[in-house]
């Protein structure tokens, strides 16, 4: 207890006094939160500057960044304790999960089957045109790292029962079309702790199953290599911590080369490029052959890594990021169309579940 309280008070000097310390001694602090720093109060507003006083002292205090860094360690390892935007759950064993995915378990789990029948509607629009579709679900973390749920989560009853028939349903769901790997998922550590994300581990099992599902063959070849990445992932940053995690890792591997197309960067697990990738593999003997197109999210992103080397000719296009006629552009171009959701966007509204957009992808498909 009295080691606590000395931490405790200790912390407190720290983050109250250290940073007017630091601007005495010279140091200033860069722009923090990802925004500008407040202006300047102006002697001209008269009393009305007051009001700004606060902010620019603020921002302008050296190391403030490390002093707000400095106690949302505190809060986490030693308080215990995480903000209470529900931004972020705290579960058993060192993981984290996305508060979303409970809030959107409550709301979204009656629309569920219809937004995957969309899914699968849409699949079947273009097969009918004489291309192969996939259309596939990136797993919430909350569904498959269940052993590490917290006995309490948002929205109660309502979310839990909402996860478990979502989970019933990705399970059970029929459609020639479909590839469900949430099962596949469970069996080991396939997620990152501190990320929302499934590590490479994670997206090797999604990579096998979808080469299973198109060529069994390809699947049979594929080598695995143990592969390690390591970062602040991206629950760490929400909660405003820098700790870094390395996660069990593969790296699949079908013999080929894979060459980014001019203009798309080479894959990195540790950066973003928002928008589209494309890629070649060489040689593409036993590879999918002919152009594929994968539309997908930031699970399907950060995937590319083992995806890529099962396809001759690849296309990565990041919805959100880019235009619906790009996405129809890029499906009427393909010989292959693979469609990827996260769990917690799938309902009837979904961009992909939209009829309207069904009608103009037959439209360009003739």
């Amino acid at each position: 207890m009295l080691r606590k309280r000395v931490a405790g008070t200790a912390m407190a000097l720290l983050f109250v006094f250290g940073p007017a310390v630091g601007y005495a001694v010279g140091w200033r602090q860069e722009p923090a939160d990802n925004r500008a720093m407040a202006p300047t109060p102006s002697a001209a507003a008269g009393f009305a500057a007051l009001e700004a006083v606060g902010p620019w002292a603020s921002d302008r205090l050296a190391a403030r960044s490390s002093a707000v860094r400095a106690k949302s360690w505190f809060d986490f390892n030693v308080l215990r304790q995480v903000p209470p935007s529900g931004k972020v759950i705290r579960g058993s064993d060192g993981y984290l999960f996305l508060g979303e995915d409970f809030t959107k378990a409550c709301t979204q789990t009656p629309g569920f089957r219809e937004g995957l029948d969309r899914l699968g509607k849409l699949a079947a629009i273009i097969e009918k045109s004489g291309r192969k579709a996939v259309f596939t679900v990136g797993p919430n973390k909350s569904s498959v790292v269940t052993d590490a749920l917290p006995s309490v989560v948002p929205k109660g009853e309502c979310a839990s029962e909402g996860l478990e028939t979502q989970n019933q349903i990705l399970d059970s769901y029929r459609h020639p079309s479909w590839l469900g790997v949430r099962k596949d998922l469970t069996d080991s550590q396939t997620y990152w702790k501190t990320d929302s994300h499934w590590s490479s581990a994670g997206s090797a099992v999604f990579a096998r199953s979808l080469a299973a599902k198109l060529n069994p063959s390809l699947a049979a070849r594929l080598t695995m290599e143990p592969e390690s990445t390591t970062k602040t992932a991206d629950l760490n940053v929400l909660l405003g911590l820098t700790g870094k995690e390395t996660p069990p890792g593969v790296q699949l591997s079908t013999g080929g080369t894979v060459t980014p197309a001019p203009g798309s960067a080479e894959y990195d697990p540790l950066e973003v490029h928002y928008g589209q990738q494309k890629w070649t593999t060489c040689p593409a003997t036993g590879l999918i052959p002919g152009r594929t197109v994968i539309i997908g999210d930031s699970f399907a992103y950060t995937a590319l890594g083992n995806l890529r080397p099962l396809f001759a000719d690849g296309h990565f296009l990041w919805t959100g990021h880019v235009t619906e006629s790009d996405l129809i552009t890029a499906i009427k171009a393909a010989d292959t169309v693979i469609i990827e959701v996260v769990q917690r966007s799938i309902t009837p509204s979904h961009p992909f579940a939209n009829p309207t957009f069904h009608q103009k992808v037959a439209a360009a498909l003739g």
